[in-house]
């Protein structure tokens, strides 16, 4: 009796793109195994995001342990200074209008196609002066409040009220990182928020929210106020 599991076939199907081979299924007229491998496909991702995402509040948790909130607050700056610094100058270069699809895409990465516990969810809109993303529940950081690993893991929750937790004691400390990276640094590395949030305030119920200015002049001075910032010009 043969020890083999697949055949050479198999294998290399395995180690393909799901996307190129439901789009060969898709030439081939064969919809029913596209329809499948597209099912599929949105549970691939899902798994390396949530063990991703868990591993960074596990993460954070350890330095606040160690170090306390000011660890936390040191350990994010150093964080985004190394890595989102970099992302954060390409942004403000692009097109404002080719953000919002970019942001998009982001978005529904975030949101592993809709599956898993809790599936993430946003929507869209659009008025004169802002597109506005709206997430219940976030992809990320909600949806691990929602799951309830902040209890069952003892995974660390803000020890006093910071402007980098929104003014919140209690505050989840994966969420703390969109401050430093949407607001806080981005006021001091341009002068200007570079996504205005508001987290939700009721992470069981309530949306977070994050806003795209078509002119960054017309974000609200609430954005710098919390941090005890001044706007400047640009």
């Amino acid at each position: 009796m043969s020890d083999r599991w697949f055949d050479q076939t198999e294998l290399e199907q395995l180690s393909r793109p799901t996307m190129d081979r439901a789009a060969e299924a898709i030439d081939a007229g064969d919809l029913d195994t596209a329809r499948a491998l597209c099912e599929a496909m949105k549970h691939e991702w899902l798994m390396l995001h949530d063990l991703m995402a868990e591993s960074v509040l596990g993460l954070i948790s350890f330095v606040q342990e160690r170090l306390g909130d000011e660890g936390v607050e040191e350990a994010w700056a150093s964080t985004m200074e190394k890595g989102w610094r970099r992302h954060h100058d390409a942004i403000n270069r692009l097109d404002r209008r080719a953000i919002v699809e970019l942001l998009a895409a982001t978005w529904r990465a975030h949101s592993g196609s809709g599956v898993g516990d809790h599936p993430g969810s946003f929507s869209i809109q659009e008025d004169d002066e802002k597109v506005t993303f709206t997430m219940n529940p976030c992809g990320s950081g909600q949806r691990l409040v929602r799951k309830g690993v902040y209890e069952s893991a003892g995974y660390g929750r803000t020890r006093e009220a910071h402007d980098w937790s929104y003014g919140r004691k209690g505050f989840p400390l994966y969420c703390t990182h969109c401050s430093f990276m949407n607001e806080k640094l981005p006021i001091e590395w341009s002068g200007f928020p570079l996504y205005p949030s508001d987290p939700p305030e009721d992470f069981s119920t309530d949306p977070c929210t994050w806003y795209w200015y078509k002119d960054p002049a017309a974000i609200p001075d609430r954005h710098w106020e919390r941090y005890g910032a001044v706007r400047r010009e640009r």
